[in-house]
């Protein structure tokens, strides 16, 4: 292990355990990698676990396609974010102002994001106004097992993915994905059976 994924590793679980992050078990915290730092909040009441072997990669150098963000992960207050086992992510933002689950055996591509909200009303009069974020809509995101998340693909609210699902690069995910599919496009779209 070079000496770059040891330290911020070890500050990135230092960073989660002031933010109340939990780990299913002690393996979880065995087994986690961050390369790099990633930008990371859970705001009061806000609750986010991490399963078995997660990797997150945050620097340019380390990400196959030379991304400079870092990953981010916001979850808001009284909402979850629950990361199950041998999830991988790069340069990836996630936020959740409800509930966000991803499954097992998860990749998420450099520079996706996933959201669980519009993050504002949809209604003109409540814009630039304390009411605006009051009267946003979240709905429940779900990512199920054996999910490939192509680069800069966009998964919005209230999208359930079935498992062993591929989302091609730079789509925009606006509905439920059924098992075993392969979508891509603008808004996302069925292309063919994943078998």
């Amino acid at each position: 292990m070079n000496i770059l994924l040891i330290l911020s590793t070890i500050w990135t679980l230092i960073y989660f355990k002031f933010n109340k992050v939990s780990f299913n078990s002690r393996r979880s915290v065995r087994t986690f990698r961050s390369v790099g730092i990633p930008i990371f909040q859970v705001k009061k009441n806000g609750r986010c676990s991490f399963g078995n072997q997660v990797s997150l990669v945050n620097t340019a150098k380390s990400s196959t396609l030379g991304r400079c963000n870092r990953c981010k992960l916001l979850v808001y207050s009284d909402a979850q974010l629950i990361i199950g086992n041998k999830v991988g992510m790069s340069n990836t933002t996630i936020v959740a102002t409800k509930f966000i689950r991803i499954g097992n055996n998860v990749m998420i591509g450099g520079g996706s994001t996933i959201v669980d909200s519009d993050f504002h009303s949809l209604n003109p009069e409540f814009w630039h106004t304390p009411k605006d974020e009051i009267h946003m809509k979240s709905s429940d995101v779900i990512i199920n097992d054996n999910v490939f998340i192509g680069m800069n693909a966009i998964i919005l609210k209230g999208v359930n993915i079935g498992s062993n699902v591929i989302i091609a690069a730079g789509s925009v995910v606006t509905k439920d994905i059924p098992d075993f599919e392969i979508w891509g496009g603008n808004p996302a779209k069925f292309i063919r059976k994943n078998s």
